[in-house]
């Protein structure tokens, strides 16, 4: 009796849902809080990282889709345990649930984003099956999404998406996903994800995310989505929804202002050496002042696929390698990194990604200007066509 009357009253609001009866429901749970921590690092701890992501997506949501009624499991640092934060999803019937969280491990060069939803058979509970039974390809589709969007705004080293029983995605009666956005472990990772900067960034992504799903399950072509972001290995979804630039673009201005670190005192201007063209500071212009200096071609930076890092160089025949080849040894500070398969074509580098965690599960792609390592996102950033 009790389970035909849970089933009513959770199948009453689908309904009123369904025919536009009622505003959508999301809810967005900001991992850990209060004394758990969840992973910390150096600069910051994990849930306050959460808790500060989700604060700035809900105040974009509110902006943006006010007519979404965004439900938070908390909004300050306070512990709520995992069984509350699920009966308040379910009990206001919510038809998403996106967990926030940052992920660690013991190898600190791992980096990168992933995003898990529940596998059917997560639980022996009838119910929350049936739920899971109808929503799981809403909830991949939010998965791929969530890492097509990472992947859109440069984040390093797309990990994918995983059907795995989290407790909770796995005891929501919704679409629900958990995702990672970052390894606090990993020290380039959590200096981008203590920055207002960088958390302001990760909001716009999950918001963009957000919206790609909105549009394509209210037109109800959520199947089709899904069959294009699996074909594409996640990368395109083909849905023109409501995004916001991830990156705040400069102001432009007709001169770009000099840094003047002297002091100025009241209401006295700072001399402007230009009125003497002569002094030392602004020199007489020679003869050839006017050609203009050639300025060297950029390079293109080249994406490979880190298998590992050691203190040593190996030999091409080290069976560490599992048959590799050719991989090349770059020394970075005091270790060597393992590298292969180098490549201007980004797209490239994660297809061959995928064939190597085969052998290497921890793999990830790095990328090199020259001889200089820099980020994913800064090599992703010369190599984008401009918009």
């Amino acid at each position: 009796m009790k389970l035909r009357l849970l089933l009513i009253l959770v199948w009453i609001p689908c309904q009123l849902a369904a025919h536009g009866l009622r505003p959508l429901v999301w809810v967005i749970d900001a991992g850990h809080g209060g004394h758990d921590h969840g992973t910390e690092g150096r600069l910051c701890m994990e849930k306050d990282v959460n808790l500060r992501i989700s604060q700035l997506l809900v105040k974009l949501l509110a902006k943006h889709k006010p007519g979404i009624r965004v439900i938070t499991t908390r909004d300050k640092d306070e512990f709520v345990s995992l069984e509350a934060r699920c009966r308040k999803a379910n009990r206001a019937n919510a038809d998403l649930f996106l967990s926030i969280h940052v992920n660690s491990a013991p190898n600190k060069l791992l980096t990168g984003t992933e995003s898990f939803y529940a596998r059917r058979g997560a639980t022996n509970n009838a119910v929350l099956e049936g739920a899971r039974s109808r929503y799981i390809d809403k909830s991949e589709l939010l998965a791929l999404l969530l890492q097509k969007n990472y992947y859109d705004a440069g984040r390093p080293a797309d990990r994918g998406i995983k059907a795995k029983s989290l407790y909770v995605t796995a005891n929501v009666m919704m679409p629900s996903v958990l995702t990672e956005v970052g390894f606090m472990s990993n020290r380039e990772d959590e200096i981008y994800l203590a920055s207002e900067s960088g958390q302001q960034e990760i909001a716009r992504m999950l918001f963009n995310a957000l919206m790609e799903y909105y549009t394509t399950t209210q037109a109800k072509t959520h199947k089709k989505t899904l069959k294009t972001l699996r074909h594409s290995n996640g990368t395109r979804s083909g849905v023109d929804a409501l995004r916001l630039e991830v990156k705040d673009k400069p102001a432009k201005k007709d001169k770009p202002a000099k840094p003047d670190n002297r002091a100025v005192p009241d209401n006295r201007a700072v001399p402007d050496n230009t009125e003497n063209p002569e002094s030392p500071e602004n020199p007489k212009k020679t003869e050839n002042a006017d050609i203009p200096e050639e300025k060297p071609t950029p390079a293109i930076p080249v994406f490979s696929i880190q298998l590992f890092s050691n203190s040593t160089e190996m030999k091409p025949d080290d069976k560490r390698l599992k048959g590799l080849s050719p991989v090349t040894f770059v020394k970075v500070g005091d270790t060597f990194k393992c590298l292969y398969h180098g490549t201007t074509d980004y797209q490239q580098a994660r297809e061959e990604l995928k064939k190597v965690r085969q052998k290497f599960p921890d793999a990830f792609i790095v990328a090199f200007l020259g001889e200089k390592p820099v980020s994913t996102a800064e090599a992703l950033e010369m190599v984008r066509p401009a918009r």
